[in-house]
C-alpha cells in the first residue's frame, strides 16, 4: 500500500476518533450540568420544608401546589364565622399568597388576624384592632 494513502487513512481514523471523544465530553459535560442543578433543586426543596432555615420562604418551582396551598376546608374553617365583606378580604388575602407562593404569611381583618403555614391556620386572635402580634 502506498504511503500517502496509510497517512490519509490514519488521518481519517484520527479525525473520526477525535470526534467520538469531542462527542462523549459534551454529553459528560451536560450529565454534569444537569445532575448539579438537580442537587440544587434538592437542596432549595429541602431548605424549603426545615423550619429552622429560613432562607427559602418561596416555594421552588418543583413543590407541588398542595404543599402550600390551603384547602378548601380549611379555607371554610377560615371564613365560618365572618361577615361576607370580611370573607372576600380573607379570601383574596390567602389568593395573593399563594400566587406568591409563600409558605408563611399573616392575613387579618378588623376582627381578626390568622398566621398561616403550609396552607393551614398556625395561629389566631382578635382583639377588634386587626393587628397581628
Amino acid at each position: 500500500m502506498d504511503p500517502e494513502l496509510t497517512n490519509v487513512i490514519e488521518i481519517l481514523i484520527a479525525l473520526f476518533a477525535a470526534g467520538i471523544a469531542y462527542i462523549q465530553h459534551r454529553r459528560a459535560t451536560n450529565a454534569i450540568a444537569e445532575t448539579q442543578a438537580a442537587q440544587l433543586k434538592t437542596e432549595q426543596v429541602l431548605s424549603y420544608f426545615d423550619a429552622t432555615d429560613e432562607s427559602v420562604t418561596v416555594a421552588p418551582p418543583g413543590v407541588l401546589g398542595r404543599s402550600y396551598r390551603m384547602a378548601d376546608s380549611t379555607k371554610r374553617w377560615l371564613t365560618f364565622d365572618h361577615s361576607p365583606v370580611e370573607r372576600e378580604s380573607l379570601l383574596r388575602q390567602v389568593a395573593e399568597a399563594e400566587a406568591e407562593r409563600l409558605d408563611t404569611y399573616t392575613i387579618s381583618v378588623p376582627s381578626e388576624w390568622y398566621d398561616i403555614e403550609y396552607g393551614l391556620i398556625k395561629g389566631s386572635g382578635g382583639s377588634g384592632k386587626g393587628t397581628a402580634i
